[in-house]
């Protein structure tokens, strides 16, 4: 018999989590057949993840050190991305890492490149001052909270459903109390 065995760390943890936001975008889109962006995809899991049930997933995500997940086509410029190219855009834990005036130039490209009738799912880590961990205060350049996140995707999306996430749950919520942020946008403006 084949036992599943797990050497607990908190590593394990933060993988859990990551791999909660893409399970959850494949549970809300069951249309296989659509086209994927999974934008800032990273080492790649999440384009795995998707590539299990849609037939054509993009992976984009640059890499200034030179690293290239194993296994995976990623693209590195947006520039053969066309208006209106995707059906369902995945954009999780990017946002925080640019400045405000990428922060608004990533969402105007990722409405750009979303059919009118697609999804966005995008996700950020809760704003916390000062940030808890050395990590985040090097690698986040802009940490947004719930009322920012919203205000970027009410401007280009009628529809803003909102979700939180804790640990592996996310749920409906009441703000302060998630440690993520989970947003579907739908309906473009």
């Amino acid at each position: 018999m084949k036992r599943l065995e797990i050497d607990f760390n908190l590593n394990g943890i933060d993988v859990l989590v990551s791999l909660a936001r893409y399970q959850f975008a494949l549970r809300t889109v069951n249309n296989s057949d659509i086209k994927v962006l999974d934008f800032g995809c990273g080492s790649g899991y999440g384009s795995k993840i998707l590539k299990e049930k849609y037939n054509d997933v993009v992976s984009f995500d640059v890499y200034p050190d030179g690293y290239s997940p194993k296994g995976l086509d990623v693209v590195n410029e947006t520039t053969s991305f066309e208006e209106n190219m995707f059906d369902m855009i995945t954009c999780f834990e990017v946002i925080e890492h640019v400045d405000d005036a990428m922060q608004h130039s990533l969402m105007q490209d990722l409405y750009k490149w979303i059919k009118p009738n697609g999804s966005l799912f995008i996700s950020t880590v809760r704003k916390m001052d000062p940030p808890p961990t050395e990590n985040r205060k090097i690698e986040h350049v802009k940490e947004l909270s719930y009322q920012e996140l919203y205000d970027h995707c009410s401007k280009h999306f009628h529809n803003v459903y909102t979700f939180g996430q804790v640990d592996q749950v996310i749920s409906t919520f009441y703000p302060e109390n998630h440690y993520h942020f989970v947003f579907i946008c739908t309906g473009k403006k």
